[in-house]
């Protein structure tokens, strides 16, 4: 039976649904009034009809449900069925979070989503946090609700409040589609929107625009304005169907008729550019249409129209009273595209705190804006972060946060396609750089944190060994003085010959490498021996790898290995897979142990053990997934036995998709870095692929970059 008959099949039942809700709603049944309203807004069993959504919507509200001031505080922010009203949103939001948890606690979906949404935002006077937000979009997922399916799969894909893993995310929406398209057979409306939307996307594996309208088409035609919306989007771009710009008017001035402010937005944009059917092309009209939209919630809208007031600025002969008047707009808008969650009003805010433009400076408050744009994947608020936590302005001084935002900065979206990703790849480029420099001095020894620079000069020599290193640190970085390397290695020997563990470690490297110092390989053997026995884990590694060479001294394995043990043990990585492999042929369990607790912390080899292991069901049981998983992490790194490992699972399809573009790419890598038999397969594979494959392949090793390992809390 096709769609259509489906749906006309459907149709009897939808309305009773409807009838039934609403005599509950019309006794008073606070929920029912909730379910009542969603339904008056999606055309579900009844027409559409928002004013009547808004009113079921407040006496839900007004009898307390939780829901039902949800449902109100978003049609408020949105101005569905109402006038837009921000501070209303936020009261009402402020009410519905206190009681969301019980009802997610009893199982109800919707108050899952509810809540999940409160918490990415940052509404409802809770703090953002997507991580938060993850974990009750899979709690209700687990439970079977498939829109809870798709909000954990998005955060996947874009790495937000997880890291991002594609391959899980699109396994996630293979398994929901054919859920939604069961629910939208029969005449669920939010199941047919969302369906639609991935099937317009090539996040399940392949796009299709036909597919998509087929099953957004129904919900439009029916008065569901974000169908209208989307139809209208396809239509002005040629997507599923011919280009037809008056087509595409049609659809968007029906969605903006009912306050869709992405339809009003994309009617400026048209306006703007001449496609309206009303002649040339009319900025004023664009830019009326865009505040519009911006008026009724829409982030970017809202973010466009403070980056146009930006423009203004420059407009010569305005008085400074007019300029004051442009900024504090400005501020306003970008307060509200922040506010909503648009990353790069998010950075155009904490901008503005940062600089005192249009309100009054507030490091703090710029902080937490690059903070939540740098989670939202804004590069230059990662890059920005990276810089405050380098310098401790407005933070406490922090090289560790500054190589995690770094190291953030190379996960960015990597679509070629995207319209940022030149910029984005160059902004990444500058972050590897970066992050190079920092971390060769942190593995040289100097403290990842120094605490507040001495302002007042150097110490006194009778100081504390502490402070004459933290002396020493401020020099080499140059934070608070002047860099000067070779006056901060005389104050490293002075803190050293004071039994200081981190200095002893510092000169031990100096001498091993000859750098400021004298080449002297025992000096620096003894000087790891002196600061590992106080238990310095880097030293401890440094020690155990010498030892167990025969070094600077004559090789003894089992020293090495109480060594190495001292360094896991204090949470250094390379420690940690240096013990692994000295336990594997002894003591497997422990070496597993070992192995995952470093890869646990992105160690590139203990990654590629991983997977070997997770792919022979050695030690650990078998799973293919998490093996190609493992491997793309070190293989990610650079690590070249893992770039092989993961390209030979990329074409035979083990444990992610087949897909011989992406193992050509990552064989071209490992062929690059000296692996041999990539290198033959990459011979025997080139050939296979059609001209157009070829040069995609070609095209994406050749703009390869690394992604570096971000620490997260829950190690995902």
């Amino acid at each position: 039976m096709a769609l259509p008959d489906k749906l006309k099949a459907a149709a009897p039942k939808l309305a009773a649904r409807y009838k039934a809700e609403l005599a509950q709603a019309e006794a008073g049944d606070a929920l029912a009034q909730h379910e009542v309203s969603e339904l008056l807004e999606w055309g579900q069993g009844v027409p559409v009809n928002l004013s009547r959504a808004f009113e079921w919507a407040k006496k839900s509200a007004a009898a307390g449900h939780a829901l039902g001031r949800f449902r109100l505080g978003l049609m408020y922010r949105f101005g569905t069925g109402v006038e837009p009203d921000e501070n209303k949103s936020n009261e009402f939001l402020k009410q519905a979070a206190p009681g969301l948890p019980a009802l997610v606690k009893s199982g109800n979906a919707t108050a899952a989503r509810a809540l999940g949404l409160l918490h990415y935002r940052g509404w409802g006077g809770l703090e953002m946090d997507k991580a938060a937000a993850l974990k009750i979009f899979e709690q209700a997922a687990k439970a079977g609700d498939p829109f809870s399916m798709s909000e954990m799969a998005d955060q996947y894909w874009d790495g937000l409040g997880a890291r991002r893993d594609r391959d899980r995310a699109r396994k996630l929406y293979r398994e929901m589609l054919p859920m939604l398209m069961t629910l939208g057979e029969q005449g669920n409306v939010r199941a047919m929107f969302v369906a639609g939307n991935i099937w317009a996307s090539h996040r399940h594996g392949r796009r299709d625009y036909a597919e998509a309208i087929r099953w957004q088409r129904p919900i439009a035609e029916q008065g569901f304005a974000q169908a209208q919306f989307m139809l209208g989007a396809r239509y002005s771009k040629g997507q599923g169907v011919a280009l037809n710009d008056a087509l595409a008017m049609e659809w968007y001035r029906k969605a903006a008729a009912k306050g869709n402010s992405g339809a009003i937005n994309n009617i400026g944009w048209m306006l703007g550019y001449g496609r309206a059917g009303e002649g040339a092309a009319n900025p004023d009209k664009a830019i009326e249409h865009y505040r519009r939209a911006a008026e009724r919630g829409n982030p970017v809208s809202q973010n466009n129209v403070g980056l146009r007031l930006k423009l203004n600025l420059k407009n010569e002969g305005d008085t400074e009273e007019e300029k004051a008047a442009i900024l504090k707009e400005r501020f306003q808008w970008h307060r509200r595209a922040a506010e909503n969650d648009n990353a790069r009003g998010q950075f155009e805010l904490a901008g503005m705190y940062d600089a005192g433009e249009g309100t009054d400076p507030n490091l703090a408050l710029a902080v937490k804006w690059y903070q939540r744009a740098a989670e939202n994947d804004n590069v230059e608020a990662q890059l920005a972060l990276s810089k405050i936590y380098q310098g401790g302005r407005g933070v406490p001084q922090d090289h560790g946060l500054a190589l995690n935002w770094l190291a953030r900065l190379t996960e960015f979206n990597r679509d070629e396609d995207n319209q940022s990703f030149t910029r984005d790849r160059q902004s990444a480029k500058s972050a590897l750089e970066i992050y190079g420099q920092l971390s060769a001095r942190l593995n040289d020894g100097w403290p990842v944190r120094i605490g507040k620079p001495n302002g007042v000069g150097a110490p006194p020599e009778d100081a504390l060994p502490a402070e004459l290193f933290q002396h020493a640190a401020c020099l080499i970085y140059g934070f608070g003085i002047e860099k000067n390397e070779p006056e901060a290695l005389r104050w490293v020997q002075r803190a050293a010959d004071r039994g200081f563990a981190d200095a002893q470690y510092v000169l031990a490297v100096r001498h091993e490498q000859g750098r400021g110092m004298a080449l002297d390989d025992k000096k620096s053997f003894e000087l790891y021996k002196k600061a590992a026995d106080q238990s310095h884990s880097a030293a401890a590694n440094q020690l155990g790898v010498k030892l167990l060479l025969g070094e600077s001294a004559a090789r003894d394995a089992a020293a090495a290995r109480k060594y190495f043990t001292r360094a896991a043990k204090g949470g250094h990585a390379d420690g940690m897979f240096n013990l692994a492999v000295q336990l594997a042929p002894t003591d497997e369990a422990a070496a597993v142990k070992w192995y995952q607790r470093a890869a646990q912390l992105g160690q590139p080899r203990a990654l590629n053990e991983m997977g070997v292991r997770l792919l022979a069901g050695q030690g650990v049981p078998k799973n293919t997934e998490t093996a190609a998983r493992s491997f793309r992490l070190a293989a990610w790194q650079g690590h070249r036995e893992a770039q092989f490992n993961f390209a030979v699972l990329r074409r035979a399809g083990h444990g992610v998709d087949a897909d011989e573009v992406e193992a050509f790419v990552w064989l071209c890598q490992a062929a690059l870095s000296g692996h041999e038999v990539a290198a033959r397969q990459l011979s025997a594979l080139s050939p296979k692929l059609t001209a157009a494959q070829r040069q995609t392949a070609i095209g994406k090793a050749n703009t390869w970059l690394p992604q570096l390992h971000v620490q997260r809390g829950d190690n995902q």
